[in-house]
């Protein structure tokens, strides 16, 4: 066995483990509250008809492939899920006028119990178009990717469904998943937020879509990121070019863009431990394009029960690297990427990790500090 194959074991074995202290039943024994693996992915013209043919494309393949767990159907009511009704409702999607906003689930459990299959739409009408934007979100239990080829399929999913909705951003990746009607948890789910820096926080994608317009929200295991952001990141060649180095940092390309993998498998971290490197290494990246009105996460809790302004801002920050102290000459280079001397002007250049730092002829050894200055462009 590979390296990389012992490795991905290994982690999914933590996963394993992991996911136990995350799972929580009500007084009742319902389960409220799973690890899932969920993939939401924001997306423009959900009122145009192609775009409905589109969704609903989604739909039928999600489907067909879990047709065995999906329970219920969620379109103007919710109703027990049937093989006539989802035709029916196929239809009512495709033919709805483009004035009309809709949200359309098939989901393994009701809105009070924890639906570890579903997958989610809520599109814009006609006149939000220009000011709002669609969102698509799967939701699949994390132990997908511990079946035969599940590393495999759920790439598969997240690339055919960035491709068909065309997304101009998004994200797949480990996370909470709550009922629909599960309100009452997110206090939990902000307590393992601060336990897990993996953990992506994402209770209600519709309601940050009026803040993600023109910026993302971050990293998780699988990073979407249409032309348009890509083009302001200089470009796929410039893109991966800063990420030749890190062979757990693959790319992939979709419909529409481009999509980032960091490592091979989702990592959660852990209370007291550092974060997962893929993930601040792909956020050293992305930092630009990032939310930088970050709001509240859960913005109708009580203050002191959820996250606040506050906590919320520290989350989208928890990939960020804190600054490199300055490295006296002679030491050695603690990080891979550029570094400049205040010595002696022109001095930036690329120091490997390990690498001493240099001294310069006219300057004692003491005197001479060496400042980080990022990746080389």
């Amino acid at each position: 066995m590979s390296d990389v194959a012992t490795d991905a074991v290994r982690l999914l074995a933590r996963i394993t483990q992991q996911s136990e202290r995350v799972a929580m039943d009500s007084a009742l024994g319902t389960p409220v509250i799973r690890l899932g693996l969920i993939t939401t992915l924001y997306f423009r013209d959900g009122h145009t008809a192609e775009m409905k043919r589109r969704v609903e494309a989604c739909f039928s393949r999600f489907y067909d492939a879990f047709k065995t767990k999906l329970k219920w159907q969620l379109f103007k009511r919710m109703r027990r899920l049937s093989g006539s009704g989802f035709a029916s409702t196929r239809r009512q999607i495709v033919e709805s006028p483009p004035d009309e906003q809709f949200i359309w689930s098939i989901a393994s459990a009701t809105q009070a119990e924890v639906a570890t299959y579903s997958l989610f739409v809520m599109n814009t009408s006609k006149g939000q178009a220009d000011n709002d934007r669609s969102c698509l979100k799967m939701v699949l239990p994390w132990s997908y990717l511990t079946e035969p080829d599940g590393l495999k399929l759920y790439e598969e999913w997240i690339r055919y469904l960035s491709s068909e909705v065309q997304a101009e951003h998004g994200f797949g990746g480990l996370a909470c998943v709550l009922p629909c009607d599960g309100h009452q948890y997110l206090p939990w789910e902000y307590r393992l937020a601060q336990d897990y820096s993996g953990l992506m926080v994402d209770p209600g994608p519709h309601i940050e879509s009026l803040r993600l317009l023109d910026r993302i929200k971050g990293v998780s295991w699988y990073t979407v990121l249409g032309e348009a952001f890509v083009r302001q990141l200089g470009g796929s060649d410039k893109m991966r070019g800063e990420m030749s180095a890190h062979r757990e940092i693959v790319f992939h390309t979709y419909r529409n863009g481009l999509i980032i993998r960091a490592g091979e498998v989702p990592e959660l971290g852990g209370r007291g431990l550092p974060p997962p490197q893929p993930y601040v290494t792909v956020n050293r990246m992305i930092k630009p394009i990032r939310l930088q009105d970050t709001g509240n996460l859960h913005p109708y809790l009580a203050p002191g029960i959820g996250f606040t302004d506050e906590t919320t801002a520290q989350w989208y920050a928890r990939f960020d690297e804190k600054p490199l102290p300055p490295v006296d000459a002679g030491q050695a280079c603690p990080r891979s990427g550029s570094w400049f001397s205040s010595a002696q002007s022109g001095s930036r250049r690329h120091f490997d990790k390990g690498e001493l730092m240099p001294a310069f002829a006219h300057i004692k050894s003491k005197k001479t500090q060496w400042f980080w200055a990022g990746v080389p462009s």
